[in-house]
């Protein structure tokens, strides 16, 4: 049987991973691991730690241990301890946003990566020039924060924060070929009308992540 385990650090990103797979992997058991802690202390430090890097290789052994077959890590900050864990597990552990950025490439060169939590921010620039140097492509990333959009979202004004957002991607987009949202939750701010607005694709990590993992899990 395939089992995979997905590694959040919002528990309110379940629902829409656990759609996601009932659509895509038919046939394929999911786990959803949470620890919503790990974000509280990316967003206290700012920035990746070691520490927090061996916390998601512990999960993600103890993941392997119980029996999970492949792992999505579905945190962009978190990101680089996927190429730590790698070596280290017998299964195999996937990033959701590197689907999301390969598209992108394929989009344009003028890549704008938007996010709320400025690890995260940093941890899909970097992969979107990682991705980009292993394909031989020339490329410039154009990056928004807005932190004070994610401390009102943890205050409680989801208002608020979806309105800043939305200021932000219009900002971002004529600057942009593609916009890249580092945080899967952010893009529920958006709008239909919004999206037609921007004038430039605008990518999400989850479905494209499903997809990914429906050709390597199901062939």
């Amino acid at each position: 049987m395939t089992i995979l385990a997905m590694i959040h650090t919002v528990a309110g990103i379940v629902p829409t991973f656990a759609a996601l797979a009932q659509e895509y992997l038919p046939g394929v058991s999911t786990w959803h691991i949470v620890d919503e802690g790990l974000l509280a202390r990316i967003i206290a430090e700012g920035r990746v730690e070691p520490a927090m890097c061996r916390r998601v290789l512990s999960l993600a052994a103890n993941a392997e241990a119980d029996g999970a077959t492949a792992i999505l890590l579905t945190c962009s900050a978190m990101s680089p301890a996927v190429d730590l864990a790698r070596p280290l597990l017998s299964i195999p552990i996937y990033k959701v946003d590197e689907p999301m950025v390969e598209k992108a490439l394929e989009l344009g060169q003028r890549i704008g990566v938007f996010a709320t939590v400025p690890a995260t921010l940093e941890s899909v620039s970097g992969l979107v020039r990682q991705v980009a140097a292993r394909k031989g492509r020339a490329v410039e990333v154009v990056t928004c924060l807005r932190a004070e959009a994610m401390a009102a979202a943890r205050a409680g004004h989801r208002e608020e924060h979806d309105a800043l957002v939305r200021a932000a991607v219009q900002e971002l987009a004529p600057k942009s070929d593609v916009v890249v949202m580092a945080q899967a939750s952010a893009a529920q701010a958006l709008r239909e009308e919004d999206l037609t607005a921007l004038g430039v694709p605008l990518l999400t990590s989850p479905r494209l992540a499903m997809e990914r993992l429906r050709g390597e899990l199901l062939g």
